[in-house]
């Protein structure tokens, strides 16, 4: 299917500044619809932090043809699926449905996007209920320890913004600012409509202008600094009703180019995703140190992060910093061997021919790579991965990696928290 996929692929700019992008597969049953819009919780001042959030889901609430929620049952009858989603970045409203359907949901999103009417009233319940998903998230340790996270790793940059925000902004935001918000993100050149499945190629083009190819144009507003610094990193432990300690280590990645993502998979491979990794086989094989480790690379518009995630009994903390940074150091001063590279290589490879299994796996990874500017991607990520080098991982890891600019977040079992350094 995905090199089906790839050869089907269409793009479309529109005059309104939208960008659309059609995968065609008429073997599927079904067909997925997203559509990503470019703002996200980087774009809000600290008065207005979580109003993206609050905003995805107002879209809901009603629009000129379609009363409350009336859309989501209308999709839900035809026997699709509809949500969406917020993030740093972006947000995201996507659905699934019977590929008889797809010109249905087409209209009624697009209708639900650009006409919405936001009721106070409904405004007003939806408070209650973002505000309650804001106490449950609170009480999650792993969520707060996300938050810690990024407040500690971005000092200057916006990403260290937080989506969900705080019940005491949404318990007073305005319906004035929540319309001013409205019209100046979800416009058109901010939007990228992504289409996969089966599906008429002529018809879902004459619906998607017929849509969202109506919006009207406007002015693109400034864009928010995405770039981080490199700085010193903090050992941050903060204590709570905890069983065992969970910490995540990390720095920042930049002035990344375009290679430095691929390679920036294949080593982040090698260091820490799944059982034959570096940071598994030594810290939890052969020293008994964690009870879980991985590691993960996270990008953006901006300046990214490698983040490794660990479970460990606190006893353990300082001996994990410790053999974090003597397992990156390692790869840097005598590189990896031959089979770690090939193994590593088939685990990415394989993990991304399974993340395009679908037709929504295809919409959604498609939409991201474009919105993120860098669409070809998609094209050549197993090419460029089969002639990565251990001489590139060591490289990656001597650019980015400073043993001074590492930042440790833990929630530790006890009831006090200090910053260290």
């Amino acid at each position: 299917m995905t090199r089906y996929a790839l050869r089907k692929l269409k793009i479309m700019m529109h005059e309104n500044g939208l960008k659309s992008i059609l995968i065609n597969n008429r073997s599927d049953f079904i067909a997925s619809l997203f559509v990503y819009v470019r703002v996200g919780s980087v774009n809000e001042k600290l008065s207005q932090l979580g109003i993206s959030h609050f905003l995805e889901h107002l879209m809901f609430k009603g629009s000129k043809n379609y009363s409350v929620n009336l859309m989501i049952r209308n999709i839900e009858s035809m026997g699709g699926e509809i949500n969406a989603a917020t993030s740093k970045e972006y947000t995201m409203y996507y659905m699934n449905v019977q590929k008889d359907y797809l010109e249905k949901g087409i209209m009624m999103l697009g209708d639900t996007m650009q006409n919405p009417i936001f009721p106070q009233n409904e405004i007003d319940i939806e408070r209650k209920v973002v505000i309650e998903e804001i106490r449950r998230y609170y009480d999650n340790p792993r969520a707060v320890l996300y938050e810690k996270f990024y407040e500690t790793i971005y000092a200057e940059s916006f990403l260290k913004n937080s989506v969900i925000g705080t019940s005491q902004i949404i318990a007073n935001i305005s319906r004035e600012e929540i319309c001013s918000y409205y019209k100046t993100h979800y416009i058109p050149a901010k939007m990228i409509v992504v289409v996969s499945g089966n599906f008429s190629e002529s018809t879902v083009k004459k619906n998607i202008n017929e849509t969202f190819g109506r919006f009207e144009k406007s002015t693109l507003p400034a864009e928010p600094s995405l770039i981080e610094k490199v700085h010193n990193g903090k050992d941050v432990i903060e204590y709570g009703r905890m069983k065992v300690g969970q910490m995540l280590t990390g720095f920042l990645v930049t002035n990344i180019n375009e290679n430095d993502i691929y390679v920036a998979n294949l080593a982040v491979s090698v260091l820490g995703v799944g059982r034959n990794s570096r940071l598994y086989r030594i810290l939890y094989e052969k020293k008994h140190l964690v009870y879980s480790i991985g590691a993960f690379f996270s990008i953006g518009k901006g300046t990214g992060n490698i983040c490794i995630s660990s479970v460990f009994d606190s006893k353990n903390i300082e001996e994990i910093k410790s053999e974090i940074k003597n397992q990156i150091e390692s790869i840097i001063d005598d590189g990896i061997t031959k089979e770690e590279l090939k193994r590593s290589k088939l685990v990415v490879k394989t993990d991304w021919y399974f993340s395009l299994e679908t037709s929504f796996d295809i919409a959604e990874l498609y939409g991201f790579w474009h919105l993120m500017g860098i669409p070809e991607f998609m094209i050549k990520f197993i090419k460029k991965i089969d002639v990565i080098t251990i001489d590139d991982i060591r490289y990656f890891f001597k650019k980015h990696y400073l043993p001074e600019i590492i930042s440790n977040v833990a929630l530790l079992p006890k009831t006090r928290s200090y910053i260290c350094r």
